[in-house]
């Protein structure tokens, strides 16, 4: 039986799946999100690469964990088919980390995004290198976060 429980732990934590538990101050999250260690790869994970300021964050748990729906009011894309102009809504499991990145309604981000093949929102490929604030038309990288955007994409968001 021990052995039966650690294998399914481990197959979790392979496959990336995110578990939330309740915490003193809310929740917090394991996760095993893949890690970049290049702009290639962390703008190749990405199905979207959107700019974009958020209008709304909900809490959410009817997807049987916590997470938050965030609204999107795209400004600019580089990768992928949301139009400047549109609202896009995504979803992350609410955690200490995402507290942590400082994600507010009124800020601008650039924003790495997985699209699902279901009817499934989009999510960010990785909850510390996916979000990147924009200030003053300049990209600021996570703290922590080694990855820089590219050139390229910058120039498609107009940022620099």
């Amino acid at each position: 039986m021990r052995r039966t429980a650690a294998l399914l732990s481990s197959v979790a934590v392979i496959l990336g799946v995110a578990s939330c538990v309740p915490g003193a101050s809310g929740s917090s999250c394991q996760a095993d999100y893949p890690s970049y260690g290049t702009t290639a790869e962390l703008e190749d994970s990405a199905d979207l690469i959107v700019r974009g300021t958020f209008t709304a964050l909900e809490d959410d748990d009817t997807e049987g964990y916590p997470r938050t729906v965030a609204t999107v009011d795209v400004v600019a894309t580089a990768k992928g088919d949301a139009a400047p102009g549109s609202t896009l809504d995504l979803a992350y499991t609410r955690c200490d980390d995402a507290v942590q990145l400082g994600l507010e309604v009124g800020d601008e981000y650039v924003i790495l995004l997985s699209d699902p093949a279901d009817d499934a929102l989009p999510t960010p490929v990785n909850i510390s290198q996916a979000f990147h604030a924009v200030d003053d038309g300049r990209v600021v990288t996570t703290p922590g976060n080694p990855v820089e955007l590219g050139t390229t994409t910058l120039h498609a968001l107009d940022l620099s």
